[in-house]
């Protein structure tokens, strides 16, 4: 997807769990936004943080990030073009790991592998994910959002291992809380390393 369409889509729709998970933050954090799509996340947090980068595989989409914070004159974000795989390890330099519904557009191996490299090197997570569909209205809802895309075999690997709360159990991850947001589908988790 380019990033104008996914300007106008997903992070439109996203904006305001987006938002909250802005609240979350405090003004000395470091922030390496996994999946960062477009930018959006980090271009709205900015203000709030010390230091944000942004990484996404799709070298499209971060041109348009890096177009839109240079736009915005945003100096202390910027986006890498880097592929999350098995060999991901943020840096210390980074106190807070953030991803918005990106744990299940990778491998189940790969989001275990992220997910405990990511909790040994920070202070805290902060992600967005897909719960259990709660009736056959959200299921179909959730089933057609993801069915054409090209990580549906992810996603469908993501719901059999117990969606976010069971990544973060199979991790020994501990919760510290549970956020709703205005889509019963998704919530925001906070793990505290």
């Amino acid at each position: 997807m380019n990033g104008w369409i996914k300007s106008q889509t997903s992070d439109k729709y996203l904006r305001p769990i987006r938002e909250q998970m802005i609240g979350m933050l405090s003004e000395q954090d470091r922030v390496i936004d996994l999946g960062c799509g477009t930018g959006d996340f980090l271009i709205r947090a900015h203000s709030k943080i010390k230091y944000g980068l942004g990484v996404d595989g799709s070298d499209l989409i971060i041109k348009h990030a890096q177009k839109s914070a240079k736009t915005l004159k945003v100096c202390n974000i910027e986006f890498k073009n880097l592929f999350v795989d098995h060999n991901f390890l943020p840096s210390n330099d980074f106190t807070v790991v953030t991803a918005s519904l990106f744990f299940h557009v990778i491998p189940h191996e790969v989001s275990l592998q992220v997910l405990r490299s990511s909790a040994k090197y920070v202070d805290q997570l902060i992600l967005c994910g897909f719960v259990p569909p709660q009736n056959v209205s959200q299921k179909l809802l959730m089933w057609f959002d993801q069915r054409f895309t090209s990580h549906y075999r992810q996603y469908i690997e993501y719901c059999q291992n117990g969606y976010m709360e069971g990544l973060l159990k199979k991790c020994q991850l501990t919760i510290k809380s549970i956020t709703d947001t205005f889509d019963p589908t998704i919530k925001i988790y906070t793990i505290k390393s």
